[in-house]
C-alpha cells in the first residue's frame, strides 16, 4: 500500500473581505480555521483527488462558484481511473455553475478557475481551466504540469494585467470549456503543489521552488503561506501540497 501526505491551507490574504477559494482533499472541502494547515494521510490504493478551485474577484457569487465546482467533481471523484472521466467531471461542474447562476439574475457570471490533481497507483492526472495551477517537484526541481489559460507577455514586457481566457461559469451566456491535460507516471517522494494565482502572483518561481522544497511538508506550506503574505497577498491564497509516499511491501 502507498500513502499519500497531503497539507492544505486557505486564506483571504491581507486586502479580500472574504475568500472565494474552494479546497478538496480526497472528498473533504476547506471549511475550516483560515490560514490554518490541516493534514492528511491518503491511503492511494484507490484514486486520491485533490483541487483548488479560484471563485472569480469581480463577479458575483465566486465563492458560491467554487464550492458549486469542487463539489461535482468530488463527487465524480471515485470514478477517476482515467483522464477521460476527470475531463467528463470538469466539464459537468462548468455546467452545473451555469445552473447555478440561473437561479437568480445577481449571480449572473459567477465562474471559477480549477485545477485538479488525481493519483491513482503509480500515474497521475492534471487536468485544469483558468489559472490556478499544479506543479511537480522531483529532485529538488519545480516544473508546472498545468497550462494557464492566459496570455503571456510580450517580448519584453515584464507583467500584464491578468486576463483569464477560460472558466467554468465566468459569462452571462452558457459556454463550454476545453480542460488541459497532463498525465505522466509518479514516483516515491514526489511532491505536487496545487495553488491558485494568489501565491503565483506574489512569488517568484524560484521562490516558490525554494520554499516547497522544506522536508517538512506542513513548515513548507506554512512558509509559503507566509511569504505570500508578507509580499501583499492581495487576493485569496490557496495552496495544496500532496507527497507520494514509498510503498510499503
Amino acid at each position: 500500500m502507498r500513502c499519500m501526505d497531503v497539507v492544505a491551507v486557505t486564506h483571504r490574504g491581507r486586502e479580500r473581505g472574504h475568500n472565494e477559494d474552494t479546497v478538496s482533499v480526497a472528498g473533504f472541502q476547506s471549511g475550516v480555521v483560515e490560514g490554518q494547515p490541516v493534514r492528511f494521510t491518503v491511503d492511494s490504493v484507490r484514486p486520491v483527488t485533490c483541487l483548488v478551485a479560484d471563485g472569480l474577484g469581480g463577479h458575483a457569487e465566486g465563492g458560491r462558484a467554487s464550492r458549486v465546482a469542487a463539489a461535482t467533481i468530488g463527487d465524480a471523484a471515485p470514478l477517476f481511473h482515467d483522464s477521460a472521466a476527470v475531463v467528463k467531471a470538469v466539464r459537468a461542474a462548468n455546467d452545473a455553475v451555469y445552473e447555478e447562476m440561473a437561479h437568480h439574475r445577481a449571480w449572473t457570471g459567477m465562474g471559477s478557475a480549477i485545477v485538479v490533481l488525481v493519483v491513482a497507483g503509480d500515474r497521475m492526472i492534471c487536468v485544469n481551466v483558468g489559472d490556478s495551477r499544479c506543479f511537480l517537484l522531483r529532485d529538488g526541481h519545480l516544473v508546472q504540469l498545468s497550462t494557464d489559460d492566459s496570455p503571456a507577455p510580450e517580448a519584453g514586457q515584464a507583467t500584464i494585467a491578468t486576463v483569464v481566457t477560460q472558466t467554468l461559469g465566468g459569462r452571462s451566456d452558457r459556454g463550454e470549456v476545453e480542460p488541459h491535460v497532463h498525465e505522466s507516471e509518479v514516483r516515491p517522494g514526489d511532491r505536487f503543489l496545487l495553488c491558485s494565482d494568489g501565491l503565483t502572483d506574489e512569488l517568484a518561481p524560484e521562490h516558490i521552488e525554494e520554499l516547497a522544497r522544506e522536508a517538512d511538508p506542513v513548515a513548507a506550506v506554512e512558509g509559503l503561506l507566509r511569504a505570500t503574505l508578507d509580499a501583499g497577498a492581495h487576493d485569496n491564497v490557496s495552496i495544496v501540497l500532496a507527497t507520494v509516499g514509498v510503498e510499503d511491501r
